[in-house]
């Protein structure tokens, strides 16, 4: 059973249990005719406009879509060479706590590492770590810290942006925020430096004035997977920047021009160069310069991927992924400009349009739509392709997964009314005949091929008609046929005396034609299904009914 089949088999038992019901809904889409197409693509236009312009019916999905897409794209970016994460994770916590304790660790730790990176001459060293309050039980250690941060020029330090909500209650201004810009689209009359804002600062004054940092705050979606990573934050009329956005503004990339971006994910759940924190705090206290020197000229994230320090982020590539590597797909994306840009609602829009008007068009020339029906999957097998092929070649989204959902339902309500309005037309699927007609006499019948299919299909909207139509093939037996008439039949009943009743053929109060019915012998069960062939014999040793007619409509 067909997947058409299967949907209207619920409408086929209605007609079993209600067969008045049959001739009288076929006749009605009959009715319809062509029109119904035209009306169903502007009634999926519409919701798509609504999708696109309005309000998403089902956000999820194209979130889903975009994951899928990320996750199944053949071709991925390779990961930049130039970034490398120190990572302090599950086997460097152990390492040195025998000698530290558990996390935190003492900060000189972390400077002397960082210390090395840049006589290594690194390009950038960037923290994943906030320092955000003092460490009481090592002073010296703190001290230690502050003088590496007070000498570096290549380091970078995150803060935290706090609900906005909290703003009023903030002492902190945003003019005291030397690393936040005036932004150059907001007017000189709509500044305000006084505005205050929430956010946690650094500790350290020296971090302070190296104004060498920025936010790192991840906002994941409604389904707390992460798929955009904010570049600033306008407030006020200035802009406070993202820890990859400052990097990019000091090291001199192009920053992002947006306020956020949708993150070009590389693929795997470690896609960048990767190297356990402790063997670099060996290689520091051994003055290992050989050790340090595959950092030059490279980015350097120091951060953590232990599950035990709480820092997991769900993305479209992996639900486990660690945040250091967030940051990572962020900076990546800010330096070689990977991030995403979806195509604009108005072009997809158009598309849809574009394609329902196709689709309507298909349907209302009906042989061809009987043909093209079968390969239709093709459609949104190649909205598929288009999507995974530009998310791996370039830096265009073209996400048409709610384009071929709204093609792939208009062409199934399509399909299942032209199935509906054949079946009626030909006797078949929903609207077989019933046991009692086929108890009937089968007869066949020729008109001319002058005869429109119009004036045919009148016929069978006469209320009472049992009148089907058989539409041949062009091809095999049917070839002939298509070039010289049309072949009715039905079931014809008798009466209680056994004689036949001939109900008229012509139009409404005509009795004018009368094609010459024809008795098809039956030499299978009563109760089987039509007999083509059967129909197609009898009416060939009557060929010679189609040149004795001579009415028309």
């Amino acid at each position: 059973m067909s997947m058409t089949e299967w949907l209207l088999q619920p409408l086929a038992w209605l007609f079993s249990w209600r067969p008045d019901w049959r001739d009288a809904f076929g006749r009605l889409l009959l009715r319809v005719g062509h029109r119904f197409y035209w009306g169903l693509a502007l009634a999926f236009a519409l919701a798509g406009a609504w999708d696109q312009f309005g309000h998403p019916f089902n956000k999820q999905f194209s979130q889903s879509s975009f994951d899928w897409l990320m996750r199944h794209r053949p071709i991925a970016y390779r990961p930049d060479a130039d970034i490398v994460v120190l990572d302090i994770d599950e086997s460097s916590l152990a390492a040195l706590s025998q000698a530290y304790g558990r996390w935190p660790w003492p900060r000189q730790v972390l400077a002397e590492v960082a210390t090395k990176l840049e006589g290594a001459h690194s390009q950038a060293i960037i923290f994943d770590i906030l320092f955000s309050d003092p460490d009481l039980a090592n002073p010296n250690s703190e001290a230690a810290f502050d003088r590496y941060v007070t000498s570096s020029r290549k380091s970078f330090y995150p803060v935290v942006r706090l609900n906005p909500q909290n703003d009023a209650l903030s002492k902190i201004s945003l003019s005291m925020l030397n690393f936040a810009q005036r932004d150059p689209t907001i007017p000189a009359a709509d500044v305000n430096g006084r505005r205050t804002i929430a956010i946690v600062p650094p500790y350290f004054k020296s971090i302070y004035d190296s104004a060498r940092v920025g936010t790192n705050n991840i906002y994941p979606d409604k389904d707390n997977v992460v798929r955009w990573y904010p570049n600033f934050e306008v407030l006020a009329g200035y802009r406070i920047p993202s820890l990859p956005y400052r990097v990019a503004q000091v090291l001199g990339w192009t920053p992002p021009m947006l306020q956020r971006n949708l993150i070009n994910w590389p693929k795997g759940a470690t896609p960048y160069r990767t190297i356990a924190f402790a063997s670099a705090y060996r290689a520091a206290m051994r003055n290992d310069a050989a050790f340090f020197a595959q950092f030059s000229g490279k980015i350097v994230l120091i951060g953590s991927t232990a599950p035990s320090l709480n820092d997991i982020k769900a993305t479209p590539v992996d639900r486990l992924t660690p945040g250091i590597y967030v940051l990572a797909a962020a900076i990546d994306n800010s330096k070689n400009k990977r991030f995403l840009s979806p195509l604009s609602p108005s072009w997809i829009w158009g598309l849809e349009v574009l394609m329902l008007a196709a689709s309507a068009h298909l349907f209302a020339r009906t042989k061809q739509a009987f043909a093209v029906a079968k390969y239709f999957f093709i459609v949104p097998s190649v909205l598929l392709l288009i999507s995974l092929l530009s998310v791996s070649v370039g830096g265009l989204l073209i996400d048409l997964s709610v384009s071929a959902a709204i093609v792939l339902g208009y062409f199934t309500i399509a399909k299942l009314f032209d199935t509906n309005s054949r079946g009626f037309v030909s006797g078949t699927g929903a609207f077989k005949a019933t046991r009692g007609e086929i108890a009937g006499q089968l007869q066949i019948a020729c008109l001319p091929a002058s005869v429109s299919r119009d004036r045919v299909l009148r016929l069978l909207m006469r209320p009472g008609s049992q009148i089907k139509l058989w539409e041949p093939p062009d091809t095999g037996l049917g070839q002939p046929w298509t070039r010289q008439g049309w072949v009715l039949w039905r079931w014809f009943a008798r009466d209680a005396d056994c004689t036949k009743v001939q109900p008229a053929l012509g139009a409404t109060g005509t009795t004018e034609l009368d094609p010459g019915w024809i008795d098809v012998p039956m030499t299978e069960a009563q109760g089987s299904s039509f007999p083509l062939v059967q129909a197609i014999a009898a009416a060939a040793t009557r060929a010679a009914v189609l040149r004795t007619v001579k009415h028309t409509y």
